[in-house]
């Protein structure tokens, strides 16, 4: 089953094409604006098949390379790899043609082997995309730091979520536009148990149990960051969760740590791989 028929707690948009429906583009519940240029790694995604565009986030590891959730590019969806699009550099979704923005699109979709989409969640919900032609890099397109042997963070670390999503469900945001920002904790795996009962070791929680703040629809794929030694490591994959900044159950997020040999593999498939244990 293509995840297109299981929208219940995913966090896609989409859009008609060939409709005179605006595009839904819209932001983080909570959150606040962000300044120009402060998460250089911020990828937006327009996904297409033969009849449809849905929006997802991604974060770029490499110039050549985005990373993002596997559901955005589920196989079983059909997506047409040459009509769909990466934008990079991007900070108000009213400036996608700004000099500034860097427009791919996408030559080659990686999903994770063990992806699946079920009635309550999303396991190993992780993918890459790999550019038609590299990204120059700039102080506005800069890649995100992977987890590496030397990282450390825990539910005190400080932690950010980024994404154009709606600002609850169904509600987009208006006017600008532009990128939002919101701050969360990590939350204690088996706290997180408690609200998932069928969370695994490839899963984090991030988020607040009064809600308020969160990722929504249109955020999928985008990252999670925490600061490890005074930078920002991609922590997550956003990917699922019960509505958006609802009461007692956070956001859930493809833990990155748990897929690196997956990452490095897929990008460099003459890298030599390893395993961390965070």
């Amino acid at each position: 089953m293509g995840f297109l028929s299981l929208l219940g707690g995913v966090l896609l948009v989409f859009v008609a094409t060939g409709s005179s429906v605006p595009q839904t583009r819209s932001s983080i519940v909570g959150g606040e604006n962000a300044s120009k240029g402060s998460w250089p790694w911020m990828a937006y995604l327009m996904i297409s098949n033969s009849s449809i565009t849905w929006l997802c986030g991604g974060s770029i590891i490499n110039e050549n390379w985005v990373l993002t959730a596997a559901h955005c590019v589920d196989p079983e969806d059909n997506v047409i790899a040459e009509q769909s699009y990466v934008h990079l550099g991007v900070h108000s979704m009213l400036e996608l043609n700004d000099p500034d923005v860097v427009v791919r699109t996408m030559s080659n979709i990686v999903v994770h082997p063990e992806y699946e989409s079920l009635s309550w969640g999303v396991l190993n919900d992780i993918a890459l995309v790999k550019l038609n032609h590299s990204a120059c890099l700039s102080h506005l397109i800069m890649p995100v730091q992977l987890p590496g042997p030397e990282d450390i963070w825990n539910h005190e670390s400080e932690c950010w979520l980024t994404g154009w999503g709606d600002i609850d469900i169904g509600e987009p945001l208006s006017g600008r536009e532009i990128l939002q920002q919101v701050k969360v904790p990590l939350i204690r795996q088996c706290a997180c148990l408690e609200a998932y009962p069928l969370l695994n070791s490839g899963m984090i929680c991030a988020g607040f149990w009064e809600g308020g703040k969160d990722t929504c629809q249109g955020d999928s794929g985008g990252p999670l960051v925490c600061l490890s030694g005074g930078r920002f490591i991609q922590v997550g994959v956003t990917s699922f969760g019960n509505g958006c900044a609802l009461e007692g159950f956070p956001g859930v997020y493809a833990r990155v740590v748990r897929y690196m040999d997956f990452i490095l593999e897929s990008i460099n498939p003459n890298i030599e791989t390893f395993s961390l244990g965070n």
